[in-house]
């Protein structure tokens, strides 16, 4: 029978809610990370106030529920401002209380949080608190404590999300494994690429042709290229972009990845949320399309007898023929597309514009191209173009997130600086790119600091652009491949001239983080050049 007055609910309940919350606080949350557990607390919690207002009302059971989560968000708080192992680290308040600071941010900057990073560093200093268990550091000191291959440290929880694969997993016996495999695999099966790569690349050559003189999407037509070479890298075929023979299910792939950035840009700040929305949206929706698409298309390339030897081939030979094994391939084709085709797409954008904005370089990359071209291979680098490659990384890397580490529960010493244990840790790369005492004159863009002016690189070891250590990209040299083949032959054929009008600081001042860097849609020429 419902009640709707104070009187009814005993005050034992009244005074034991609180401290329940203080307990669970104490025994629980301060210890135990709760992001995988981010929907079962949602649903048990949900359950049990639903069971309340069922038993004893909607009033009663409103009450009985606040008197616990109100304590406990107090309690929370006061603990993170004042008694939290962090605490002497300078910061935000926002930022020190919870990660919706950083998700607000985000918002308000429209989607500019590198900024915001930039302008911590220079209010706060090398070592930010900038969320309830964070610090963001931006001392290249830390750069081998953090991320070395001698780290104590382990990967954060943002590594827990979505599935499991090479990269998102944090179990180190694990990884060093499955690295050792996918070393191998690189290898031996890279050089087999290069071909398929130069493919693709006639095929983005051939489509350029057609539109000669055209106005064309840029990013959109470099991000054909990268999910083709991914898509083929993974499931043995392309998916057909480049020549406009893609299928329907392929176009709403695509288009769920490009229309997806804007809530991957705010939810990463938070892997608990990405964990409840992963395990709601694997059950229905584009997401539960792409994953059926990617297991259909791996179960079809595992089904080939006489395949021939590729990266997924060496894969599927050294993956257990069981579900998990399975399992572990299907996550690992959808890491090969999603996060090859993203960077690498980004990448050439921004290589692209670069050399548009600064045509002397476009020009002495077509002469350093034709100058070796009977020798050239896209394993081999040439140094201008790769000097280029480098500079524009250096600027704008493809992925803006700063790598969770958490360290050791001893706590980590670095540079003076004592971190407490099982603290999240990381460093945020384009506001350490973009450090005077990294680089000088670090806001230009000067490729010639990667050749014959080393003087203009003050700390190498604080650029990383395919990240450092045991968690390095372990496909930096297909991605490289990819960069030298279609940047040195494209401007072997094109110049790319920009739309009247156009202002390059308005366009890389709009340049967004989505976890990636997300380069805004711009109309550019390719002019043939011969």
């Amino acid at each position: 029978m419902e009640t709707t007055n104070m009187e009814s609910i005993p005050m034992s309940v009244l005074v034991l809610a609180p401290l329940s919350a203080i307990t669970l606080h104490e025994l629980v949350l301060r210890r135990v990370e709760v992001d995988h557990l981010a929907l079962p607390l949602i649903v048990t919690s949900s359950t049990i106030y639903w069971a309340l207002v069922y038993y004893i009302g909607f009033f009663s059971a409103t009450v009985v529920t606040a008197s616990f989560w109100i304590p406990l968000w107090l309690y929370i708080a006061t603990y993170r401002a004042f008694f939290h192992p962090l605490k002497d680290y300078p910061g935000p308040l926002g930022a020190k209380l919870s990660s919706w600071w950083a998700v607000k941010q985000t918002w308000a900057s429209n989607f500019h949080y590198h900024r915001v990073q930039q302008q911590l560093q220079k209010e706060y200093g090398d070592y930010v608190r900038t969320g309830p268990r964070e610090l963001s550091i931006f001392d290249p000191a830390a750069v081998q404590p953090i991320m070395g291959f001698q780290s104590r440290t382990t990967k954060g929880p943002f590594y827990d999300v979505m599935e499991k694969s090479l990269h998102l997993n944090r179990d180190k016996v694990f990884h060093r494994q499955r690295r050792r495999i996918w070393d191998n695999a690189m290898k031996t099966s890279l050089s087999d690429f290069a071909p398929h790569i130069e493919m693709f690349t006639d095929q983005l050559i051939t489509r350029l042709r057609e539109e000669e003189g055209k106005a064309v999407p840029l990013l959109e037509y470099v991000t054909y290229y990268s999910y083709d070479v991914m898509a083929a890298l993974a499931f043995g075929k392309p998916m057909g972009f480049i020549t406009g023979q893609s299928s329907d299910v392929a176009e709403s792939i695509l288009s769920t990845f490009t229309r997806g950035v804007n809530a991957l840009g705010l939810m990463y700040h938070m892997p608990w949320l990405m964990n409840a929305l992963g395990v709601l949206t694997s059950i229905a929706g584009p997401m539960r399309e792409w994953r059926d698409f990617s297991v259909n298309q791996m179960k079809a390339r595992m089904a080939l007898k006489d395949a021939r030897p590729d990266l997924i081939s060496h894969l599927i030979n050294n993956t257990a023929n069981n579900e998990s094994g399975h399992n572990l391939l299907y996550g690992e084709s959808r890491l090969i597309i999603s996060a090859g085709s993203e960077t690498v797409s980004s990448a050439l954008t921004f290589v692209f514009m670069h050399l548009a904005v600064y045509p002397s370089y476009m020009h002495a990359i077509r002469k350093e191209y034709r100058k070796h071209e009977a020798e050239y291979n896209c394993e081999r680098p040439l140094p201008l173009l790769d000097a280029v490659i480098q500079e524009s990384m250096r600027l704008w890397p493809s992925v803006l997130f700063a790598s969770q580490r958490v360290t050791p529960p001893e706590g980590l010493t670095i540079n003076g600086h004592f971190i407490p244990g099982n603290m999240i840790i990381n460093m945020p790369p384009f506001t350490i790119y973009r450090d005077p005492r990294n680089f000088v004159d670090p806001d230009s863009f000067i490729p010639e600091r990667w050749t014959d002016r080393p003087d203009l690189v003050l700390d190498k070891s604080a650029f990383h652009p395919f990240s450092t250590g045991p968690y390095s990209c372990a496909g930096k040299g297909l991605a490289m491949m990819e960069l030298r083949s279609v940047v040195g032959r494209v401007l072997d054929e094109f110049d790319i001239v920009l739309p009247e009008g156009f202002v390059s600081e308005h366009y890389f001042e709009d340049i967004k983080e989505h976890f990636t860097a997300g380069p805004p849609r711009l109309l550019v020429q390719f002019v043939s050049t011969k």
